[in-house]
């Protein structure tokens, strides 16, 4: 909640005032203050019409924001309008095991993680045939495949033999496919990003002919998660589009560059926009993600990045983001894998025991489901107020990774009981204490100062 302060300051005060201010209250260490101002003067540089400005002002707001939240479990009891292979609660676990060394056998990478991925994910040029051989492998596992399908040109794509015999190839391969067509088409990187018309005239084309042979099959388009500016143009239409994704990677500097460095951003911030733009219309889905490890700025191994960025995202989403209903790890070393000038960040898995440590520990969680056609038995709601025996988890985002959490509970003006959690979100069962009670959790930074303080009426 805005301080009243600034809400005073407010009409008063133009962009770049309220970036100087929100300086001078980062400066006195008051980051909830400061926050709030970096978030007025974004909103001051957008209505004027920078947005670059205003995206890098709401960064920082962001970077020094702290949140609390209290989430309840309900049951799921159905589905109800469902899009194709959609769950009705839960996230399907997936991977691309490709370059990853310890194993590329779905089964086996299953067993060395303990627990059954959902979905696999692999690459294919359009103009190469269906990876018949590797459907057959998954099928034994039990599991589904994501398929990054991508033309060389969009000239290429054509209602012709080759479409219609990859579409038969789908269905026959027996399992459900993600057919992820041309996915990053925002991004100049990508050779089919100049025209957003055509782009969605071939989008179009193969989802009309892969839905019409293949039931198995559901259309899932995914941009990256930047720039941002250009993925509403080639956006196809509800119509056409079963899921929409996002792609996104955790590291530590953007680009390999020292100078932007990225260890604030939480995994789920690169989530945002695409997900308050389509999740009201579509199941969305993580394309491909992982957290590095080991940058080429300091090469030096860093697993505790990883497995923050890994907890983070893992113990966010099923909170925040209910519409994520997939997400995909890419278990691989840039470093001997990408082309020279991509050699930045290591995400393979096994390359260091304690990010596959991690990432074991991580999916235990039964929301992250194992196989296509299954569902969460509960999904988590966000709740003003407690209620006496209930399970909720507490949600803390805040300017430092792990800062002190400690929830406290009582009645009237007196605590009764409380403990100190780590960072979480903080699974609690909540006290009966009676009318007047309540549940309060605190957040402190490493120096002991109060990040913010949030208090829940507790019912009986």
């Amino acid at each position: 909640m805005m301080s009243l302060a600034l809400m005073m300051l407010g009409g008063q005060k133009g962009p770049a005032a309220w970036k100087a201010e929100a300086e001078r209250l980062l400066s006195a260490g008051k980051f909830q203050q400061a926050s709030e101002a970096y978030f007025k003067s974004a909103d001051g540089y957008a209505a004027k019409g920078d947005p670059n400005a205003a995206k890098v002002l709401r960064e920082r707001g962001l970077r020094y924001r702290t949140e609390i939240e209290m989430y309840a479990a309900e049951t799921v009891s159905s589905g109800g309008n469902l899009a194709r292979l959609e769950p009705a609660a839960g996230l399907y676990l997936g991977a691309n095991i490709e370059r990853e060394d310890s194993t590329r056998d779905p089964q086996a990478f299953n067993n060395l993680v303990q627990k059954k991925h959902a979905m696999f994910f692999m690459y294919r040029k359009y103009g190469v045939d269906f990876p018949t051989d590797y459907a057959a492998n998954l099928r034994r596992a039990g599991a589904a495949l994501q398929i990054a399908w991508e033309p060389r040109s969009l000239g290429d794509v054509r209602d012709d033999d080759y479409l219609r015999r990859f579409a038969r190839a789908i269905k026959d391969s027996g399992i459900p496919v993600f057919v992820r067509f041309a996915g990053e088409m925002n991004g100049s990187w990508t050779p089919y990003h100049s025209n957003p018309a055509v782009y969605k005239e071939k989008f179009r084309l193969v989802a009309d002919v892969v839905r019409t042979v293949a039931p198995n099959a559901a259309m899932v388009w995914c941009p990256n998660t930047i720039p941002e500016e250009p993925i509403d143009s080639y956006y196809p239409g509800e119509q056409w589009v079963d899921w929409v994704g996002v792609n996104f990677y955790s590291v530590m500097y953007n680009d390999a560059d020292r100078a932007r460095a990225a260890e604030w951003r939480q995994p789920t911030d690169s989530l945002d926009y695409v997900y308050k733009k389509y999740s009201g219309k579509h199941p969305m889905m993580v394309g491909e993600w992982a957290a590095s490890h080991r940058s080429s700025i300091d090469d030096y191994d860093r697993p505790e990045f990883a497995a923050e960025k890994m907890a983070q995202f893992f113990r966010t989403v099923p909170l925040r983001y209910p519409r994520l209903k997939a997400a995909s790890w890419l278990s691989f070393n840039t470093f001997k894998y990408a082309r020279q000038d991509r050699q930045l960040n290591n995400y393979a898995l096994f390359d260091n025991p304690a990010v596959a440590r991690a990432y074991m520990s991580e999916i235990q969680d039964p929301y992250l489901l194992s196989k296509v056609g299954l569902s969460a038995p509960v999904r988590w709601k966000k709740v003003s107020a407690g209620k006496g025996g209930q399970t909720v988890r507490v949600f803390v985002r805040s300017y430092e990774s792990y800062p002190t959490v400690r929830i406290d509970w009582g009645t009237g003006s007196r605590t009764i009981a409380g403990r100190e959690l780590k960072m979480g979100p903080l699974e609690v069962v909540l006290p009966s204490l009676g009318t007047g009670s309540w549940v309060e959790a605190t957040v402190r930074d490493g120096k002991g100062r109060v990040a913010l303080k949030k208090r829940f009426p507790l019912g009986p």
